[in-house]
């Protein structure tokens, strides 16, 4: 058994698995079974580490679902480990024996928990993690929900969001095709305090269910938001549709947002690179990202280019940029400066 896949059918035990990292999306069971035997690199990579939430549970024996949250190490080509995944499995044999679905004791907790391949995600990432297995799974919603429901159905109080969980607004985005959830988001948007509107971009970044008429809502808010300056809520509107189906309107909004004032802002470049890495596929979009990034921060360019050349979708359209003629002295001088820190680490 070396690979996690094999670990968990020979275990007997079905399974799901979400990638963590950038966004809290699932991969579906045969593309991480490729991933896992090195047949595909990691699609979603941050510093050469896979973080991955695997879900688990046996139908025969009718137990609950159990989840690992892992951090796996990637090579320098983006595949996941053998020997990672080998010394997991031997770590969690060693504690737990074959039955992955038994009783776990306090003590057994704690030594589990000390495992280096296992780490902790944010209460962020947690909750839309959690909203979105409710949801696969049919389950019902947290008990944040009915209050977020109220809040968004209601025509006025809407400074009266104090009280809202960050969990109800996950619930929301993670069952955007119930209860109305869509036109309920769209009918509020105008009218959204700034905190709440950016809790709700949070969650809702992580989406692709979000339809043409909620996208093309989103855009126009962020747009308003940035007129107002509220370069933050405007950064996230953009993030919120980054997995929307509606590609289009993400696209022309990163274009519009890479024209004004927030192209001179470092955390927006950031931004752009863990959550719109897809618009980036783009090689137009991708050139003048590297333009801007190039002449507002140029310190900058070193890392956010490691981080895009390690996405598999991206990394022959990076490459690409290094060879090209047609660019701008800062452009070059920020390829310079890159081939300096790679000579220097050699």
């Amino acid at each position: 058994m070396n690979t996690l896949t094999d670990f968990l059918e020979q275990a007997q035990c079905q399974y799901r698995v979400y990638d963590l990292g950038r966004l809290v999306q699932k991969i579906n069971n045969s593309e991480f079974q490729r991933i896992a035997s090195n047949q595909a690199a990691y699609p979603f990579p941050i510093q050469q580490h896979a973080y991955i939430a695997l879900t688990f549970w046996q139908v025969a024996t009718q137990k609950e679902h159990f989840v690992w949250f892992l951090k796996m190490p990637l090579d320098e080509q983006g595949l996941m480990k053998i020997t990672a995944q080998t010394s997991f499995i031997r770590m969690v044999v060693e504690a737990m024996g074959e039955d992955l679905t038994g009783e776990v004791s306090d003590k057994l907790q704690e030594r589990l928990a000390s495992n280096p391949f296992v780490f902790k995600p944010s209460t962020e990432k947690l909750a839309i993690f959690n909203a979105d297995i409710n949801s696969s799974f049919i389950r019902p919603p947290s008990s944040f929900y009915p209050d977020i429901q109220t809040y968004f159905s209601s025509s006025d109080d809407w400074d009266e969001w104090q009280t809202l969980g960050f969990q109800g607004f996950a619930d929301l985005a993670a069952r955007l095709n119930h209860d109305n959830n869509q036109q309920k988001i769209i009918d509020a948007l105008d009218y959204l305090p700034e905190q709440p509107l950016q809790t709700l971009a949070l969650c809702l970044e992580n989406q692709s269910d979000i339809g043409t008429a909620l996208a093309e809502k989103i855009a126009q808010q962020a747009t308003k938001r940035l007129q107002l300056g509220q370069e933050v809520t405007a950064t996230l509107l953009l993030r919120s549709i980054s997995s929307a189906n509606a590609q289009g309107i993400t696209k022309q909004l990163l274009s519009e947002q890479l024209a004004s004032n927030l192209a001179k802002n470092a955390d927006w470049y950031v931004a752009v690179a863990g959550r719109c890495w897809t618009q980036l596929e783009d090689e137009t979009l991708l050139n003048r990202y590297f333009e801007a990034l190039a002449n507002n921060h140029l310190t900058l360019f070193p890392q956010l280019f490691a981080d895009l050349v390690a996405i598999p979708a991206l990394r022959d359209k990076v490459l690409k940029q290094l060879r090209l003629t047609a660019r701008s002295p800062a452009l070059s001088e920020a390829i310079g400066l890159l081939f300096s820190g790679l000579k220097e680490n050699t």
